[in-house]
C-alpha cells in the first residue's frame, strides 16, 4: 500500500511550490558561502576567467595548495583535527587568503614590485583549508540538500563571475580582499544554523562506513580515472602552445551562462522533477566536452579555437562542483574525517591538471601536424578514461545512490503539502512510513559499535519513549554511556563542540543525572 501511494504521488510531482515548501524553511543564505569561495578563486587564480587561467601564477598557486593538502593530510592521519584546531586553521586560512589578495592588489597598482610568488604561496596555502573546510558543513546535510547547496553555489558563483569579468583587474583584486573574511563568517553562521536544527531534533543521518570494505581495485580506478581526467583537462587548458586563450566578452558570457544553466538544470531535474541523477552520465558528458574542445582548438581557426577554449573553461568550472559533490558523497560513507576525503580528491585533481598544463608548455613549439597528433591522442585518452569509472564503481554502493533512480527528493503528504525525504524543519515525516504507523519511534543508524545499525535497541526505545530524548540525543547518550569524551562525540557525529555540550545538558536534565558517571550507571542499570 505504501508503494502504491508513493506511485500515485509521482504523477503530481514537478511542482516548484512543493520543492520550495520542502527546502525553503531550512535554507539559509549562509549555506552559499562556497559560491563566494569560487568567486575569490576567479579573482585570484583564473584572471576572472577572461583567460582560461593566469598561466604560471595559477600553476604555482595550485602546486602550493597540493603541498599544503599533503602536509595537512599527514597530520590529520595521525590525529584528526579537534574543533578548536579547525577554527584556528580557519582563521589562519582567512588571513593568508586576504594577504594573497592584498599582495596581488598592490602588485596591480605597482607592477614593478616582485610580489607574485609570495602572493601565490599565500593564496594557495590559505585556500587549501579556507575552501576545504566547507566539507565539514556539507557532511551534515543529507544528499539532496547537499546537491541543492552545491550546485546553487556553483550557479551563483558564475552569475557573479559575469560581473567580475567586466571589472578592472585592480577592482576585482580589491573585492577579493573582502571575500575570505566574509566566507569564513558565513561558514561559522552556517554551522550555527545546523546546530539550531539539531537542537530541535532535526538532523541528517550520521555518516556510515559502507565503503570500508571496497576492494583495492575501486581505489585504483578512482585514482586513475580522476588523475587521467585532470591531466587531459590540464593539457586541454594549455593547448596548443601552453598559453591560455583570452576570451572575448561574448564567449566569456557564454561560458558563465552555460555553467549557471547546468547547475540550475541539475537542481530542477533532480529536486523538482524527481528524476534520476547518475554519476556515469555527468562523467561521460564532461569527457565528451573535453574531447570536443580539443578538436576545436586543433583546427587553429581563431573563432573555433576561442569556442573550444570556452567549452574547456566551462568544463573545468563545472568539474569543481561535480568533484566536490563526489567528495561529499564518498565522505558520507567512509568513517574518515571528511577533509581527508576531500583532500584526496582535490590533490589528484590539482596535481595532475597542472602537470598536464606544464606538459603543454614543454611541447609548445611543435609543428601543426604534431599538434594534430597530440589532439588525437588527447581525444583517445578522454574516451578511454570514460571506461574506468561507471555506476558499478564503487561496488558496495553506487555514487549518488539516493538520487540515481527516478525517486524525488520532494513528495506530497496526505494534505498535498511538500515534504522532504529526510527530516527538515517543520516536522516533516519520511514518506516511506505508512500513515497508520506514524508516531512510532523511528531511529537513525547509530554509529556506536554496540548498537545494531538497522533496528533500535530496547534501551534506545526506552529512553526515547519514557524520557523524551530526540534521535540525536539518543546517539549522544549511547556514546556517553561508553565513556566517550565530548570532543570524541563531536568528531564521531560530525557536530560542533557547542552542539554536543547542548545535547549533554539536555540529556542530564531529561534523565535527572548530573555527571557522565551517572549516565554510565544509568545505562548499566538498564542492562542489569
Amino acid at each position: 500500500m505504501a508503494e502504491a501511494s508513493g506511485g500515485d504521488r509521482r504523477g503530481r510531482r514537478g511542482s516548484f511550490a512543493t520543492f520550495a515548501a520542502c527546502y525553503a524553511p531550512g535554507f539559509s543564505l549562509s549555506f552559499l558561502g562556497t559560491a563566494l569561495v569560487l568567486v575569490w578563486i576567479q579573482c585570484i587564480l583564473y584572471a576572472r576567467y577572461i583567460w582560461v587561467d593566469s598561466g604560471l601564477t595559477t600553476v604555482a598557486i595550485n602546486f602550493a595548495r597540493c603541498l599544503c593538502i599533503v602536509a595537512l593530510g599527514a597530520v590529520a592521519l595521525r590525529r584528526p583535527f579537534s574543533p578548536t584546531t579547525q577554527n584556528v586553521l580557519g582563521w589562519a586560512s582567512t588571513g593568508l587568503m586576504t594577504a594573497g589578495s592584498l599582495l596581488f592588489f598592490v602588485e596591480s597598482l605597482f607592477p614593478h614590485l616582485p610580489f607574485t610568488l609570495l602572493a601565490a604561496v599565500c593564496s594557495g596555502v590559505g585556500l587549501a583549508w579556507g575552501g576545504g573546510m566547507w566539507i565539514n558543513f556539507y557532511i551534515r546535510l543529507d544528499l539532496r540538500e547537499a546537491l541543492l547547496v552545491a550546485f546553487a553555489s556553483l550557479a551563483l558563483s558564475t552569475v557573479i563571475g559575469i560581473f567580475i569579468g567586466i571589472m578592472e583587474e585592480n577592482t576585482a583584486f580589491f573585492i577579493s580582499m573582502m571575500l575570505p573574511a566574509t566566507t569564513f563568517v558565513m561558514y561559522l553562521r552556517a554551522q550555527e544554523e545546523l546546530d539550531d536544527r539539531e537542537r530541535c531534533g532535526i538532523a541528517a543521518s550520521a555518516p556510515d562506513n559502507v565503503y570500508a570494505t571496497e576492494p583495492a581495485s575501486t581505489l585504483l580506478r578512482l585514482i586513475l580515472g580522476i588523475a587521467l581526467f585532470s591531466f587531459v583537462l590540464g593539457v586541454s587548458r594549455g593547448f596548443p602552445s601552453g598559453e591560455s586563450i583570452k576570451l572575448s566578452a561574448p564567449f566569456h558570457l557564454i561560458q558563465h551562462v552555460s555553467v549557471t544553466v547546468a547547475g540550475f538544470a541539475i537542481i530542477w531535474w533532480v529536486l523538482i522533477r524527481g528524476r534520476g541523477f547518475k554519476f556515469s552520465v555527468l562523467w561521460q558528458i564532461q569527457l565528451a566536452a573535453l574531447a570536443l574542445g580539443v578538436i576545436m582548438l586543433s583546427t587553429l581557426d581563431p573563432l573555433a579555437s576561442e569556442a573550444g577554449a570556452t567549452l574547456i573553461a566551462a568544463t573545468n568550472l563545472f568539474q569543481v562542483g561535480f568533484l566536490w559533490f563526489v567528495s561529499y558523497d564518498v565522505a558520507r560513507h567512509r568513517s574518515l574525517p571528511p577533509y581527508l576525503i576531500l583532500g584526496f580528491f582535490w590533490f589528484l585533481h590539482l596535481f595532475f591538471r597542472e602537470s598536464g598544463r606544464l606538459v603543454m608548455w614543454w611541447l609548445g613549439g611543435t609543428s601543426g601536424i604534431e599538434m594534430l597528433i597530440i589532439a588525437g591522442l588527447v581525444c583517445l585518452l578522454a574516451v578511454s578514461v570514460g571506461a574506468l569509472l561507471s555506476d558499478s564503481i564503487p561496488r558496495n554502493r553506487p555514487l549518488f545512490a539516493e538520487v540515481s533512480d527516478r525517486s524525488s527528493g520532494a513528495v506530497e503528504n496526505e494534505n498535498g503539502e511538500g515534504v522532504p525525504r529526510s527530516a527538515m524543519p517543520g516536522g516533516a515525516v519520511s514518506p516511506a512510513i505508512p500513515k497508520e504507523e506514524r508516531g512510532t519511534a523511528v531511529f537513525p543508524a547509530i554509529s556506536s559499535p554496540a548498537v545494531s545499525p538497522s533496528t533500535p535497541s530496547r534501551f534506545e526505545t526506552y529512553v526515547h519513549e519514557c524520557f523524551g530524548l530526540t534521535n540525536r540525543e539518543v546517539e549522544v547518550l549511547l556514546l556517553l554511556a561508553e565513556g566517550r569524551s565530548s570532543s570524541y562525540i563531536a568528531e564521531e557525529l560530525v557536530l560542533s563542540a557547542n552542539t554536543v555540550r547542548g545535547y549533554v545538558k539536555n540529556i542530564y536534565q531529561k534523565l535527572d543525572v548530573h555527571s557522565k558517571q551517572d549516565v554510565i550507571d544509568f545505562a548499566k542499570s538498564f542492562k542489569d
